[in-house]
C-alpha cells in the first residue's frame, strides 16, 4: 500500500506515486533528499516498495525482476492511491522504477487517471553492458523503444555523468520524452567533490523541473 509523505505541501498541484530502483527502497537516502524538494513544488508524494524489495528488507534477499514483470504490481499500486478529483496523478521513479513507469506509459491500457511520468535517472544501459558495443546497442534499442510510444508526457531528469546513460546519450533516443540535464550529477545525483557544488543542487533542480513540467502539461483528470 503506498504511503503518503509526511512533508507539508502548500498549494498542492499534483499527486505522485514514487517508486524505487533495483538496489535500494524508497526509505533510502536518495528519496529522503528528493521528497522534500518535490513537496516544496506542491507535489503530494506517495511512496511504495515493490514486493521484491519488501522481501529483501525482511532479510529474504530478492533479485529485482525484469521491468515488464513489475507492470501488474504498478497497476495495483495505482489503484491503491486515494482518489482526488482535484489533483492529477503522476508516476515517478528512480532507475528501475522509472523504466517500469515508462513501459506502462507506452502501453495501450494507461488509466485516464494517470497524467504523466517523472524519471530520476533512466537506466538506458548498465555500465557492464556498455563495455561491449554490440550488447550496448541492443540494450539501448530495447530500453528506448517505449520512449517512442509514450501515451502521456514524460520527463527524464538525467545526470550528465550518469554511467547508465548521460543526458546527451539519452537525448539521442528520447523519442517523445523530454530531458532535463543535471550538470555534474551521476546516477544517484552525486556531484564530484572537486566541483564544489552544493550536495542538494541536482535534487532541487530536478524537483523544480518536475514542478514546471507538471504545470506546463496542464493535464487534469
Amino acid at each position: 500500500m503506498p504511503l503518503v509523505s509526511k512533508h507539508d505541501v502548500a498549494a498542492p498541484v499534483a499527486r505522485l506515486l514514487l517508486l524505487h530502483g533495483a538496489g535500494a527502497p524508497v526509505q533510502s537516502v536518495f528519496f529522503q533528499q528528493l521528497i522534500p524538494w518535490l513537496s516544496a513544488q506542491g507535489i503530494v508524494v506517495f511512496t511504495a516498495n515493490f514486493e521484491f524489495m519488501q522481501q529483501s528488507m525482511l532479510g529474504k534477499r530478492q533479485v529485482a525482476p525484469k521491468a515488464d514483470k513489475l507492470l501488474a504490481e504498478l497497476e495495483q499500486l495505482i489503484t491503491d492511491i486515494p482518489a482526488d478529483d482535484q489533483l492529477p496523478l503522476w508516476l515517478g521513479g528512480k532507475s528501475l522504477g522509472g523504466r517500469v513507469l515508462s513501459l506502462y506509459l507506452s502501453g495501450t491500457q494507461v488509466t485516464p487517471e494517470v497524467a504523466g511520468g517523472l524519471v530520476f535517472g533512466y537506466p538506458l544501459c548498465p555500465p557492464a553492458k556498455a563495455k561491449d558495443a554490440a550488447k550496448a546497442a541492443l540494450t539501448v534499442a530495447a530500453r528506448s523503444q517505449c520512449l517512442q510510444q509514450l501515451q502521456r508526457p514524460l520527463l527524464l531528469c538525467q545526470g550528465s555523468r550518469d554511467p547508465f546513460g548521460s543526458a546527451d546519450a539519452l537525448q539521442l533516443v528520447a523519442g517523445r520524452a523530454e530531458i532535463i540535464e543535471l550538470t555534474g550529477a551521476d546516477h544517484d545525483y552525486a556531484q564530484p567533490k572537486r566541483a564544489g557544488l552544493p550536495a542538494e543542487q541536482a535534487f532541487s533542480f530536478a524537483a523544480a523541473a518536475c514542478g514546471e513540467f507538471i504545470r506546463r502539461s496542464g493535464i487534469k483528470t
